[in-house]
């Protein structure tokens, strides 16, 4: 790690605790957190260089930190506090480019047009295609239910989560190789209780 990523990690992570993502079920710091280690991991199997994976390091430190006002376009919040502070730092402008149109790809649907696009956008979604996914999906459906006032019975819920399973696609070799085989077992484990 670098000193600018720590500076941006607390500057972040403070911002996230001192506001209501800290009480969020699903987009808090922990998320943020498992984002940045999910770029870690997937910048690794892609063969990138830490030096080459920095600015979407920086870009997953800031890609939600729109949520502590709002849930409606926080990438663009998320946007403009990542330019403020890196050019409080001096961090070269094609760089920051690079950070934001990382974030910019984070928002749904996903539609990511480079290496370090495809690594932020499987970074964030890393959890369709682990053993995790259930649980991270009942704490993204607790945060709709208590802050957007989003309430789903079962049933609706389950066929929502089957059709956004099914319509999503990895963008890294990691995420195709790795993530891809778990996720089709989350559909399927999915569609089975759909027929109960």
């Amino acid at each position: 790690m670098n000193a600018l990523i720590d500076r941006a990690k607390i500057y972040c992570m403070g911002i996230l605790q001192k506001s209501r993502c800290h009480m969020l079920p699903f987009h808090n710091e922990n998320h943020t957190l498992q984002v940045y280690e999910n770029v870690v991991r997937i910048g690794a199997y892609e063969k990138l260089d830490f030096e080459a994976l920095e600015p979407v390091l920086l870009a997953a430190l800031f890609h939600d930190l729109g949520n502590v006002t709002t849930f409606q376009g926080h990438e663009d919040l998320g946007i403009d506090k990542a330019k403020d502070f890196l050019c409080s730092e001096e961090y070269p402008k094609l760089k920051i480019d690079t950070v934001i149109n990382c974030i910019r790809a984070t928002r749904m649907p996903q539609q990511p047009t480079s290496i370090y696009e495809n690594i932020i956008c499987d970074a964030d979604l890393y959890h369709l295609g682990t053993n995790e996914f259930l649980e991270m999906n009942m704490l993204l459906r607790k945060e709709w239910s208590e802050y957007l006032s989003m309430d789903y019975s079962d049933e609706t819920w389950n066929i929502l989560n089957i059709q956004f399973l099914q319509q999503h696609k990895f963008h890294t070799n990691f995420g195709i190789e790795i993530l891809e085989p778990i996720k089709k077992q989350n559909i399927e484990f999915l569609s089975n209780q759909k027929n109960f």
